[in-house]
């Protein structure tokens, strides 16, 4: 039995039906405060490393989900079980696995964009109208024309 519960029983009210705190406003952080909200502790090694992302996957030998990139690699763990883009180095795109292909987390629509030093693709109608030959009637091509 609690303290309230024994003063209730004992016929003492308080003058207060709940908790009466006054509601705390919540700030926005700061941009120095943002880098609190990624995770860059290495379970494997122990220490800070700014390219901690999470990996589920299926090696026994490791325990741990949080692992930076060069544990990840030591322990050959493939980066497909890599499930967050949360790292710093992740973020800025200089994230490079040792061990195997590096799992591409960019979003394809940007990153299709056509570059403007490219030629466009030709149709293969195209390429027949500018080539200078003409089809015989057995379907060969000739260009002695």
């Amino acid at each position: 039995m609690s303290l309230k519960d024994a003063m209730m029983k004992a016929g003492l009210k308080s003058s207060k039906t709940q908790n009466m705190r006054k509601a705390v406003t919540t700030r926005d952080k700061k941009k120095i405060e943002k880098h609190q909200e990624i995770r860059n502790f290495c379970e494997v090694c122990q220490l800070i490393q700014p390219d901690v992302e999470r990996y589920v996957h299926k090696n026994p030998t490791v325990d741990a989900e949080w692992i930076c990139a060069a544990c990840a690699d030591k322990e050959e763990i493939h980066d497909q079980f890599r499930m967050t883009n949360q790292s710093e180095f992740a973020k800025g795109r200089r994230f490079r696995r040792e061990f195997g292909p590096t799992k591409d987390f960019s979003d394809n629509s940007s990153t299709n964009k056509k570059s403007s030093h490219r030629s466009p693709v030709k149709k293969k109608e195209e390429v027949y109208k500018e080539a200078d030959f003409s089809v015989d009637d057995d379907g060969e091509k000739n260009f002695n024309c």
